[in-house]
């Protein structure tokens, strides 16, 4: 039986709990509502999780659950579900930090739009601008035409993630740095799809609440603070499994021309850029055979 607890934020540490600390102390400091913290540490190392346990252990509304493997952001948040008891349920990453009441923010626009059943904030950078709140999903005409013909070929219209926007927004994509749901309607549609072990959660997840019938919007009043990339550490490895996940989420959504011509045209964007990235040329050769899910991180590891 579910508590009394209006969220339940649920978020994922790994090797990075002075971030995780320091988001915790924000989510303290000003949500008014009632709320638990789930913590779902991704088999980080000794040293680093037994910092997170001594810090979370004097706060009773703070579940710290250790994973033995490092199961990713869909299964590391799935399993911070299972211990969830909130009405709606806060996935933000651990690099981030509120700057507002955004819980209860959020949480009053959804309950006054039934309609709606995934929201996002607005994301701010370390120089407090706007970072990147929504985008586009993938399409043929984004990628031959750009963004501004495919946001016309939408019935929806949606915005540009380059303007800045002052009022309550329906998007086609939300972050995934800040994820805010309506626990039954992200329970209706199962949930994040854990074929993905890192990359590309958001635009599926959000494809599917669309898909559902319900709505996504940005909420420019609640506000965070993210250090990009700031929990993940950049990599050719790193890089890789956005190719990967990309790859799964074209062959989920679009039938299989679709999918192959849109992997083709990344691919040939690789190619073009092969020559001013660090990583270029083995992004671009790993593209060309196929971006295989076999090299996937979620192969390269051991139980703890």
């Amino acid at each position: 039986m579910k508590k009394n607890i209006d969220i339940s934020f649920i978020t994922i540490n790994y090797n990075s709990s002075h971030y995780t600390i320091e988001l915790i102390k924000s989510i303290q400091k000003f949500t008014t509502i009632e709320y638990e913290i789930i913590m779902v540490d991704n088999a980080s190392q000794e040293e680093d999780f037994k910092i997170l346990e001594a810090f979370v252990g004097e706060f009773d509304n703070i579940k710290l659950i250790r994973n033995r493997i490092n199961a990713g952001f869909a299964s590391g948040n799935m399993l911070g579900v299972n211990y969830a008891d909130g009405e709606y349920y806060f996935f933000i990453n651990n690099d981030t930090e509120l700057l507002n009441d955004c819980g209860m923010i959020m949480k009053s626009y959804l309950d006054a739009h039934q309609s709606i059943a995934l929201a996002t904030a607005k994301v701010n950078d370390e120089n407090g601008k706007f970072s990147s709140s929504y985008k586009l999903f993938p399409s043929l005409s984004k990628e031959l035409f750009g963004n501004s013909f495919a946001r016309k070929l939408s019935k929806n219209n949606f915005p540009s993630n380059k303007i800045q926007l002052d009022i309550p927004t329906l998007v086609e994509v939300v972050s995934g740095s800040c994820m805010f749901f309506r626990a039954d309607d992200f329970c209706e549609i199962g949930g994040f799809d854990t074929a993905f072990f890192l990359y590309c959660e958001e635009e599926d997840i959000s494809k599917r609440v669309w898909n559902s019938g319900k709505e996504v919007v940005f909420l420019p009043e609640a506000e965070i603070y993210h250090v990009s990339g700031g929990s993940t550490q950049k990599s050719f490895e790193i890089e890789r499994e956005y190719y990967i996940s990309y790859k799964h989420l074209l062959y989920k959504h679009f039938n299989s021309l679709s999918a192959f011509v849109l992997l083709f045209l990344q691919i040939f964007k690789l190619l073009r850029r092969s020559f001013k990235r660090k990583n270029g040329w083995k992004l671009f050769l790993f593209g060309l055979f196929g971006f295989k899910n076999k090299n996937s991180l979620r192969y390269i590891q051991k139980i703890n």
